[in-house]
């Protein structure tokens, strides 16, 4: 399964068209930072703020988690080279552990990068210094942008896999990071409480949590359970699945 990952890994970063989609994304996210998001009266607390509501409208992961999403994900469907690493003998069961080890990885990748490109801007360009609870404040933005990206590249693994239709995994990536987050939050702003323990509302409450600097140990497990309970129904579909070789 190493050898799977690694290969995969591989492939991705040489695959021209991603690299070119992400350092695009980069190049458009520092001007857009450097010309909207950093003004003269800003601060680090009004910065993490503003972080904080890109995370909630879900467009920025929109954007990351498509390209990583296809990436990972659809050239095997779209190219029928699954029938061929299943016939040279790899378990349907770790070709699914390593697409969620991909998924992880990528995304840990390339959020960081993402990251550390607005870090240096902020503290460079406007000069903002951070507090060790701000770094930590930040660090959770982190740690909820890539949770979120990976289960959400989890639940459409799940359909493109069931369905076999990539079209329909890419609206699923739409419908997690972007619609549903949104919805959600609209609703726990004026007070309702419906779905207090869906994905989306668990990562409100953490960020809300974390950004105060209290404890969101709770988050973890619901991760695991979001995300493994993805993977555990792909696998049972998926596993019985025939293809056309």
């Amino acid at each position: 399964m190493i050898k799977l990952i690694y290969a995969d890994l591989y492939r991705i970063f040489r695959k021209k068209s991603f690299v070119g989609i992400m350092i695009a994304f980069f190049i458009i996210s520092y001007i857009s930072c450097l010309l909207g998001t950093v003004r003269s009266d800003m601060s680090t607390a009004s910065f993490l703020d503003s972080l904080r509501k890109f995370t909630e409208k879900g467009f920025v992961l929109l954007l990351i988690s498509i390209p990583i999403f296809l990436a990972v994900y659809s050239d095997e469907v779209s190219s029928h080279s699954m029938q061929c690493i299943i016939g040279r003998g790899v378990t349907r069961k770790k070709i699914l552990w390593a697409k969620l080890i991909d998924s992880v990885s990528l995304t840990v990748i390339v959020f960081t990068l993402y990251m550390l490109l607005q870090y240096l801007m902020v503290i460079t360009t406007d000069g903002l210094k951070f507090s060790p609870s701000q770094i930590g404040a930040y660090a959770a933005y982190g740690l909820i942008c890539v949770l979120k990206i990976v289960a959400a590249a989890s639940f459409s693994m799940m359909v493109l896999f069931i369905t076999n239709s990539i079209p329909l995994g890419v609206f699923c990536m739409i419908l997690f990071t972007t619609i549903s987050p949104n919805i959600i939050r609209i609703l726990y702003l004026q007070g309702i409480s419906v779905m207090n323990y869906s994905y989306d509302m668990i990562l409100i409450r953490s960020m809300d949590k974390l950004t105060a600097g209290a404890s969101a140990w709770e988050l973890i497990p619901w991760s695991a359970v979001y995300i493994l309970g993805a993977w555990f129904i792909t696998y049972l579909f998926f596993r019985r699945k025939e293809f056309d070789f």
